[in-house]
């Protein structure tokens, strides 16, 4: 059956005259399309029975529009047109969905994740979402030794921040310079090789160690001869007057006890005793005086002999242990042992650094031919200025960043400050001695400074986590705050940090008072964490 319209029900007691309202008004048109029996669809076209007053002169009203309807619905050609179009429209667009079907899901995820951190409190420091988390069991924490510090407060402290450059440590440098001239006849170490005290750096060949030895192969002879001179005179050879006397002394003695003998059977007088005993001390007197000028005489010079070419011995040996101990090519031999040689040994243990001679070169006593440092410690010289330098002390606490390294902040104090002002600058340089571990810091490396300075009010705290909480994932500093609702869970939270000062990090978010955060075993945590996210990556 054809399309026709049909307008409003005459008989609708809503629809008013327009000549009675005064208003213009349009009455709501029906289009209906009548295919069959029983089958009819409907299509209105309504607009508001209150026409704006004062339509424009050639505004159309409703029913004008539906009149132009029913002339292109009109007729069958066009009606076909438009139901062809519909059912085109419609196939299009259940194809268009079915398509898209497939990527709805993750559009659904993106806009879920998005709906999720619009949704985010502001200042929430943790992000969206649930928050990350490890998972320890009790005997995982006990193998780790999990220790667990809270979040605290200090006075606060003001960073000072400058430039410095790290120098080796010159109480811990060494030159090695020869007291003798001579030429290098080896060299046994090279630069950048670590060396113990003592250790043979150099043999030179020199005149003058030759000679000295020469003086003190003299001097030895001279001790040996002295020494057989005096065991001889101490065995009291050739001591003929010493001798007589003695023979005298046992003749007055032998006529002493002869006279005392008559004189105990009464053959004899007294005055014959006392002669015998005179006699008898005479000859003692004698042969002691003969025996001390004899043997004493002897034994003195034989032993001043020996003193002096002991003491001369000495003398060389020492001269030549203060030049460097004799290094001797063949010493079964003396004939053939060069005695010109000389070790050149290193004064301290530490690391050559410089290295200024070659075998064979000519060099003259006192020209240094190395230069050794320990660098297990170094010194940073920092330039503060002068409007800062003020607030520095010898023991202020100091903090060293090196770019170059990208490690954290390392530790050290202010052990000098310069009393003078560089002109040009008018900075003072200031040093810290900081300790060296596996020798990353190098001698003209640039560093940058924080030097710890109160902020000279009482009242002013920070809030500071012990550095060891502390641990760098993905380029984010984060702490494990122990879970109170589920045991052996620790939150990973992210933290904004600022410096490093004895031990402890300043924190700017993340942390408040009294938050626990794991100390000793935050290591393991990290590892775990790492561990489990690269077994979601597997997956």
């Amino acid at each position: 059956m054809p399309n026709r319209l049909i307008t409003e029900d005459p008989h609708d007691e809503s629809s008013t005259n327009e000549n009675n309202s005064g208003d213009t008004t349009s009455p709501s048109v029906t289009y209906r399309s009548e295919e069959g029996p029983g089958a009819t669809t409907d299509w209105k076209i309504i607009e508001s029975r209150k026409q704006v007053p004062g339509r424009l002169h050639g505004e159309r009203s409703a029913y004008e529009v539906a009149n132009d309807k029913e002339t292109r619905f009109g007729s069958p050609r066009n009606r076909n047109i438009a139901i062809v179009t519909v059912v085109a429209l419609v196939a299009l667009v259940a194809i268009y969905a079915l398509f898209l079907r497939g990527g709805n899901k993750e559009s659904t995820a993106i806009n879920v994740n998005a709906e999720a951190a619009k949704d985010a409190e502001p200042g929430d420091e943790h992000g969206a979402g649930e928050a990350e988390e490890v998972k320890l069991s009790p005997e995982a924490i006990a193998a780790a030794g999990i220790e667990i510090e809270g979040v605290t407060q200090r006075p606060a402290v003001a960073l000072i921040k400058v430039t410095g450059s790290v120098e080796t440590n010159q109480q811990q440098t060494q030159q090695a310079s020869p007291l003798v001239s001579g030429r290098v006849e080896r060299v046994n170490v090279g630069q950048g090789d670590v060396v113990r005290a003592g250790a043979v750096l150099a043999i030179i060949s020199s005149p003058e160690v030759a000679e000295m030895h020469g003086k003190l192969r003299e001097a030895e002879t001279r001790l040996r001869l002295a020494e057989r001179t005096l065991q001889r005179v101490q065995r009291a050879e050739n001591r003929v007057a010493a001798i007589q006397a003695k023979a005298k002394l046992d003749e007055a003695e032998a006529t002493l006890r002869r006279t005392r003998r008559l004189i105990d059977l009464g053959a004899g007088a007294g005055k014959d005793l006392i002669a015998a005993e005179a006699a008898y001390k005479t000859a003692k007197a004698e042969y002691d005086y003969q025996n001390n000028i004899s043997v004493n005489r002897e034994v003195q010079q034989a032993q001043a002999e020996v003193e002096t070419a002991r003491v001369d011995a000495g003398h060389l040996r020492q001269s030549l242990q203060t030049l460097g101990d004799p290094v001797a090519t063949n010493t079964r031999d003396e004939h053939t042992t060069n005695i010109s040689l000389v070790a050149l040994r290193a004064p301290v243990s530490g690391t050559v650094v410089e290295r200024l001679v070659n075998a064979g070169a000519g060099i003259q006593a006192g020209t240094a031919l190395f230069t050794i440092a320990n660098i297990s410690t170094v010194w940073v010289i920092a330039n503060v200025p002068e409007s800062q330098v003020g607030k520095i002390r010898v023991g202020t606490p100091a903090e060293v960043r090196s770019a170059a390294l990208g490690t954290g902040a390392m530790a050290g104090r202010v052990n000098y400050i310069d009393p003078r002002l560089n002109e040009e600058t008018r900075t003072a340089r200031v040093r810290i001695e900081m300790a060296n571990p596996g020798e990353r810091l190098k001698a003209g490396m640039f560093v940058e400074v924080g030097f710890a300075a109160g902020t000279g009010g009482s009242s002013d705290q920070e809030l500071v986590v012990p550095s060891a909480a502390v641990q760098r994932i993905e380029n984010r500093s984060v702490v494990f705050v122990p879970k109170d609702d589920e045991a052996g869970a620790f939150e990973v939270r992210e933290v904004e940090l600022s410096g490093e000062i004895e031990g402890y990090h300043r924190v700017i978010s993340g942390l408040k008072l009294g938050d626990k955060v794991v100390t000793k075993g935050s290591f393991t945590l990290k590892t775990q964490k790492l561990k489990g996210e690269m077994g979601e990556h597997g997956h």
